[in-house]
């Protein structure tokens, strides 16, 4: 017979896991492994088995209202053109952007002719075509990438025929000499070799419009969602396959989703990876498997925009209202996680990408903004881990002490540990440091508890004090003994 014991150990490790899978849905959550987390913001789960603080927010030079960016910045070329140098359309304005600085040299920011609203940026065919909306209608810029603008080439140099930009968000995508871009609910084209425009080239109807475009395996695939966003509003979404020639009026095939709203599609290394609204109002991603698509993550926050994802070391990286999320696996023997790496600044966001390496994200409130890059170690972060219930036999827990294993730790490396009892209706006051030069060992006690005994707890993390110096967590211990309910 097993000798039962009056004691327990509980370990928090593996934290790579990032958020638990039912972490979108309660924040007190007893879903998921030993690392998974409830609820966190700027966190670093990137490298396997450690937690620690995710970056921090550097504006880059002139990127603020103080520089060159004083209005939000909503879409960045996520390749650049040349070495070390791409471009961004912010509300009115067309922007040259640097690893370090946003370019102000006289032609840089280039003010739009009639602009009210920037909206995609694209390098085609030796040239770089600027999507924006006006007041009434919308049109298509273009840069020779020297010296010469043409605000108006879109509605002034092809031959354009009757159909118009529409005031809408214009996705684009690029196939040799094929440029395609959503235009509300029309798919527009134009080919380089006939200088031919056709902003409607296809037509989805009344209540359509196109969320993303992108060109894989020889297709063009096509974001449609339809219905009112509005919350509480049922609405649908397809993807459409079209033909790589981009000459038929017919579609080549179609995935049959079944999802309320697409954010983004964003081919990677042959999967289809798609952000999403499901039916039950979660926001998700996941990949297009044959005519359906296949859940990986959910996560909270807002659905990110064709603007607003990037591909960042191996991971998917996209804007979820003011969060940078990050979702992949470093390496392919670990779990598909999502996590939130990073703030993103003001509260209204605009675009994300990481045409340098390092990811860019630009907001904006009021007459603030900035174009900043994630860079360094977030004083703000916390982690939260899952509910951990200890009820057992009509007794409940006391915890005597914990202890904390971390890399070896720099000077003025610190990060505070709480634990929260009874569904975290209280706490166990005075934070307790994790802190102490080359230290790898930490150990906590003396932990105030509530007099009805520890029911269930988590345990919360913060890194208000580490000055920029990364305070990696490897492993959390806790020990206790069962008691009996008073």
């Amino acid at each position: 017979m097993a000798e039962k014991t009056n004691n327990f150990k509980i370990t928090l490790k593996d934290f790579h896991v990032g958020a638990s899978p039912a972490a979108h849905l309660d924040i007190l959550t007893e879903s998921g492994g030993p690392g998974a987390y409830s609820d966190a913001q700027g966190v670093d789960v990137h490298t396997p088995k450690v937690l620690q603080q995710g970056p921090a927010l550097a504006d880059l030079t002139n990127g603020n209202q103080a520089g060159v960016v004083d209005e939000l910045i909503r879409f960045i070329l996520d390749k650049p053109p040349v070495a070390n140098e791409t471009y961004g359309i912010s509300t009115t304005k067309l922007h040259k952007i640097n690893p370090t600085d946003v370019v102000s040299d006289g032609t840089f920011p280039h003010p739009i002719t009639d602009a009210t609203e920037g909206s995609s940026v694209l390098d085609f065919q030796g040239a770089l075509y600027y999507f924006f909306n006006k007041a009434s209608g919308g049109d298509i810029g273009k840069y020779d990438l020297a010296s010469s603008f043409t605000d108006n080439w879109g509605s002034s140099v092809p031959a354009t025929g009757s159909a118009a930009i529409e005031n809408a968000p214009h996705p684009v995508a690029k196939k040799q000499d094929i440029m395609l871009f959503g235009n509300g609910r029309y798919v527009g084209t134009y080919v380089s070799s006939t200088d031919t425009l056709s902003p409607h080239k296809l037509d989805f109807g009344v209540g359509y419009e196109v969320a993303d475009v992108a060109f894989h395996a020889n297709q063009w695939w096509l974001a449609v969602n339809s219905g009112v966003s509005a919350s509480g509003n049922r609405a649908s979404s397809q993807i459409y396959l079209y033909d790589g020639a981009a000459t038929s009026a017919v579609l080549a095939d179609e995935v049959a989703v079944g999802v309320q709203r697409i954010g983004f599609i964003l081919p990677i290394n042959g999967i289809v990876f798609v952000a999403y609204q499901d039916v039950s109002g979660s926001y998700a991603i996941g990949y297009v498997s044959s005519r359906r698509i296949l859940p990986l993550a959910f996560f909270t926050g807002g659905l990110p925009t064709f603007a607003q994802k990037t591909l960042y070391k191996n991971f998917v990286a996209f804007l979820a209202g003011a969060t940078v999320v990050t979702a992949g696996a470093i390496t392919p023997d670990l779990p598909y996680a999502i996590s939130n790496f990073a703030n993103a600044g003001y509260a209204t966001v605009g675009a994300i990408a990481a045409p340098f390496g390092d990811i860019l994200v630009a907001s904006n409130s009021g007459s603030d903004a900035r174009l900043a890059k994630l860079t360094g170690y977030d004083d703000n972060a916390y982690w939260t881990s899952i509910i951990i219930p200890l009820m057992q036999d009509g007794m409940v827990g006391y915890i005597d002490f914990v202890t904390v294993r971390t890399r070896a730790l720099a000077a003025n490396a610190q990060c505070d540990l709480l634990l929260f009892y009874n569904q975290q209706d209280s706490d166990s006051g005075t934070a307790k440091q994790i802190t102490g030069e080359n230290v790898r060992r930490h150990t906590l006690d003396k932990f105030p508890q509530p007099k009805e005994g520890v029911e269930d707890f988590c345990v919360y993390l913060e890194w208000p004090n580490s000055a920029g110096v990364v305070c990696p967590i490897l492993e959390i211990e806790i020990l206790g003994h069962y008691i009996e309910k008073p």
